[in-house]
Order: C-alpha cells, then sequence, then structure tokens
C-alpha cells in the first residue's frame, strides 16, 4: 500500500491528472499525505498542479479546510504561488477570502499585497476578501504593503479603501 502511496504523492506533484485519477479509482486513499503531514492538495498547490488537479482532489472529498500548525492554509499556498486559477477554484468551493486561520491573522489579500500581487488583490477583493481585516498587530492590507515598500500595492488599496464600491 506505500508503493500506491507513493504513487500517488507522485502523480499529484507532477500533475499527472490520468495517473492520478487511475490510482484513486484503484483505491488510493484521497486522506493520503507526506512524511510531514501534508495532504495531497498542499502538495498539488505547492507543486504547480494544474486547476484541473485540484479540482479532482476537492470532488473526490479532500478536507478544503485543512491548515498547517501555523493555521497557514490551502488559500494562503495558492496565493503565494500567485495562482489565480487555484484561488478562484478554492472560493468557489467554499473558502472565505477574509476568513484566515492563521495564528498572526494574516489574511490572504495581506498575503498578495506583501507580495504586490495586482491581480491576485483585484481577485481576492472581487471575491469578497475584507480590505479593513487587522491581523494581530492591528496591520491592514495596506500596512503592509506600504512597510515592505510596495508602493503600487498600498496606492490600489488606498484607492479601493477610499471608495470599496
Amino acid at each position: 500500500m506505500n508503493d500506491l502511496k507513493n504513487e500517488l504523492i507522485d502523480a499529484v506533484r507532477n500533475d499527472r491528472l490520468q495517473v492520478a485519477t487511475r490510482l484513486l479509482d484503484e483505491g488510493g486513499d484521497i486522506h493520503t499525505s507526506d512524511e510531514e503531514g501534508r495532504p495531497l492538495t498542499w502538495q498539488a498547490i505547492r507543486h504547480g498542479a494544474s486547476a484541473e488537479m485540484l479540482a479532482l482532489l476537492l470532488d473526490r472529498g479532500v478536507d478544503i479546510a485543512w491548515t498547517t500548525e501555523e493555521g497557514v492554509g490551502l488559500l494562503d499556498e495558492a496565493v503565494e504561488r500567485n495562482r489565480l486559477d487555484l484561488v478562484t477554484l478554492l472560493i468557489e468551493r467554499g473558502l472565505d477570502p477574509s476568513e484566515t486561520r492563521r495564528r498572526s491573522g494574516m489574511t490572504a489579500l495581506m498575503l498578495a499585497a506583501s507580495f504586490e500581487y495586482m491581480e491576485m488583490m483585484a481577485l481576492l477583493v472581487d471575491k469578497g476578501a475584507d480590505l479593513f481585516a487587522e491581523d494581530s498587530m492591528g496591520w491592514t492590507a495596506v500596512e503592509y504593503a506600504r512597510r515592505l515598500g510596495r508602493t503600487r500595492a498600498k496606492a490600489w488599496l488606498e484607492e479601493k479603501m477610499e471608495n470599496p464600491f
């Protein structure tokens, strides 16, 4: 069974959709995780898999709300990699772009602002991310942008905060 587990993780990491589908159909465990306890969904996002691969895993019943011990979730991973397609899919499947389970209180929008991912910030705001959310230090996304010298992100966020509609 360990071979099947390793094959499944490898298929997901390498975005081999047909192989992953076959392995799951043959009894592969959708709840398989790597040696560090990270699930297949995390493997897909971290290793650059397609939205189709992530959709397959979600369709088969993985825990979309999974997080690390620090509260970093699948949406955070997809934002960090600037994967608009995966972020859209995760939000469509039920993740709230304003909700965070990170101990720090950092939201997906704060993370996108930290990297100055302009399209990602627009997508998150369009999908309902809270422009005014504060982390555990009282920082908003615009504060992250300001402190990190992300001038375009800061200007965009300030404009959105003045006129959020």
